[in-house]
């Protein structure tokens, strides 16, 4: 179970210390839900992400302390967004080993090979692209992409309605083709409905 934020290294104020556990309670239910199906309900990863962002919230607290609510949870719901893409990201580094153990094993012919070199580069690209999206937009990339969730589905994760959701997903799908054209490694124009589990 998460429990609250431990305070970096050296001395911190007292009153910091109520702030980060006031934090810590009214903030912590909703970020684990909205982690929680970010990570397609991976309950260990949820944890360690939850943890990861009231760390870096600790660690920034003096400017952030400073905010009101509606801020300051937009920062927790941003971090904890970069921090679930940073594992995205490392899984996908990992996954990167696999092919080389393919090819030794199992030689595949070289248009295969090549075929898989540009997939990954532009997969690399899409990602890429999607970090530098506004946080909003790239929130709904991540979700319709990565986690294949419906407009519904990310409607009730964002709370925003499926009309914006439909916007952010043109936009975005708009900037992807225009940075990777036909080497897009998946399907922008799937069916609305998304897989969902």
């Amino acid at each position: 179970m998460t429990g609250p934020p431990k305070p970096p290294p050296g001395p911190i104020p007292a009153e910091w210390r109520a702030e980060l556990e006031d934090c810590h309670r009214q903030h912590v239910g909703w970020l684990k839900g909205y982690v929680f199906l970010l990570t397609k309900r991976d309950r260990m990863l949820t944890e360690d992400v939850v943890q990861e962002t009231f760390r870096a919230a600790t660690a920034a607290w003096g400017r952030l302390r400073k905010l009101e609510p509606g801020p300051l949870a937009g920062w927790l719901h941003g971090a904890a967004t970069n921090k679930t893409h940073d594992h995205f990201r490392d899984d996908e580094r990992e996954r990167r080993h696999q092919p080389a153990v393919w090819q030794r094993f199992y030689q595949p012919p070289q248009q295969e090979t090549w075929r898989l070199a540009l997939t990954e580069a532009a997969l690399e690209q899409c990602w890429k692209a999607i970090e530098r999206m506004p946080p909003r937009q790239h929130a709904v990339a991540l979700l319709r992409w990565r986690c294949g969730y419906s407009y519904r589905e990310i409607s009730r994760i964002l709370g925003m309605n499926e009309k914006t959701v439909s916007v952010h997903v043109s936009n975005a799908r708009r900037m992807l083709a225009q940075e990777v054209g036909p080497y897009l490694p998946f399907d922008l124009d799937e069916p609305e409905g998304g897989a969902s589990s």
